[in-house]
């Protein structure tokens, strides 16, 4: 499915309704926006899981070789499914961020436990984490 639209003067686009109805997107919901400067493509993507499970964390970790594969690790440990992610170093071989939306319904922790348990592992130097809410669900 494809579309030509065009941008309004404040730069906003309305995603057609036949696109809205296939994802069944109501207004409210909240979509992950990606850029791929590589390619110059945007792309949308709905944010689908129950309400109470779906968290946005910030992560800043010393960037060293093994610092991510450790993180995700810790992660996947501790149950937290991760659905969007971008890394940045920000100062190379010194200082680095890791973006994520996750969705932690098979967790059996909390948020703040999540981020206990990261800023316990020796590897991660700061972690923000937050509830995103969505008012319904979707199957």
């Amino acid at each position: 499915m494809n579309s030509i639209i065009k941008l309004d003067t404040r730069g906003r686009l309305v995603i057609p309704n036949e696109f809205r109805e296939t994802l069944d997107l109501k207004e409210g919901d909240k979509v992950i926006l990606s850029l791929d400067t590589k390619n110059n493509i945007i792309s949308i993507s709905p944010i689908y899981g129950e309400k109470d499970y779906l968290i946005k964390m910030e992560i800043r970790f010393g960037d060293k070789p093994g610092s991510l594969a450790k993180i995700a690790s810790l992660l996947a440990k501790l149950k937290v499914d991760l659905l969007m992610t971008e890394s940045k170093s920000f100062e190379r071989g010194a200082k680095a961020r890791w973006d994520i939306i996750a969705d932690i319904s098979k967790s059996n922790l909390s948020t703040q436990e999540i981020g206990n348990e990261l800023l316990g592992s020796g590897f991660v130097e700061d972690a923000s984490i937050k509830q995103i809410s969505r008012d319904r669900l979707h199957r």
